[in-house]
């Protein structure tokens, strides 16, 4: 059964360039593609003339990215959604039936429903399913897949994408473990270079385990792996601004929960070096 891409579509330029990405990565892997536009509701009467102009709105709103998403060259299958109803809410009930969520990132926008700031990043904590969230710069492609790994499930989920997608793609994976010293005040003279040294050996340790059975399960896979002394986020960002795609793995999590993601995750989003695809363990 072929995979199947969202993609959120609302007119705006980075709209469109997180459209051109979902469908050139549909196109190389043959999967189906649904655009959603969602017209929000939260400032509209609940009158059914009201609602009614807001349905037809973002019918139009969909056709038209429907017809500009032809215009790329993408000759896959394309089905579209129209609705008018919370984007988060809308959001997460449209990745129950697909493969991959794909969103542009905004600073701010005129569009009405556009999928910007801490929308893309609630989605990204809500989505039952990975989430690719796209900035408006360009990135080099061919440049590499990188991950985070910190030992726990979430990032063994995030690793397992990340190297599929880069044996897929034909480019490198590199694998992130980044690492600090406990800074207590008062306690900086209790680190030795022993210890230090004892540190950095644990994370040699880590990153051997998280990338372990890759080279046997996708032989010609380059894996680069990177042991970096600095916080993870600033440590994943400055690796986001060398590569084409960041895949970071959050946590599984139930209840009102699932509207946090984790720092790091949360932090590298908020960066968007470049393409960044959350993950998420099982919950």
């Amino acid at each position: 059964m072929a995979e199947k891409y969202l993609i959120g579509v609302d007119g705006s330029e980075h709209s469109r360039v997180a459209l051109a990405w979902g469908l050139a990565r549909a196109a190389e892997r043959n999967a189906d593609v649904e655009l959603l536009h969602v017209a929000d509701d939260s400032f509209l009467s609940e009158s059914v003339a009201f609602l009614s102009e807001a349905q037809q709105a973002s019918q139009q709103m969909l056709d038209s990215e429907t017809a500009y998403a032809k215009t790329l060259g993408f000759t896959g299958n394309i089905t579209g959604t129209a609705v008018v109803g919370h984007p988060i809410a809308e959001l997460e009930a449209a990745s129950k039936r697909v493969d991959l969520l794909i969103l542009g990132a905004h600073s701010g926008s005129r569009f009405a429903g556009s999928f910007f700031g801490t929308r893309a990043v609630k989605a990204a904590a809500t989505a039952h399913c990975p989430v690719a969230v796209i900035p408006k710069h360009e990135v080099s492609p061919g440049a590499g897949i990188a991950v985070g790994i910190d030992g726990s499930e979430a990032s063994k989920v995030a690793i397992a994408y990340a190297a599929e997608a880069a044996s897929m793609r034909g480019v490198p994976l590199i694998a992130v473990y980044a690492w600090m010293a406990p800074l207590t005040p008062g306690l900086e003279y209790l680190w030795s270079e022993e210890l230090v040294e004892a540190q950095r050996s644990a994370a040699e340790e880590a990153i051997a385990i998280g990338v372990a059975g890759l080279a046997e399960r996708y032989p010609d896979l380059t894996i680069e792996r990177r042991i970096v002394q600095s916080p993870p986020v600033a440590a994943l960002v400055q690796v986001g601004e060398e590569v084409e795609t960041l895949v970071v793995g959050s946590r599984g999590r139930g209840g009102i929960s699932r509207l946090l993601l984790g720092s790091v995750s949360h932090g590298v989003l908020q960066a968007l070096p470049c393409p960044v695809i959350v993950t998420r363990a099982t919950a």
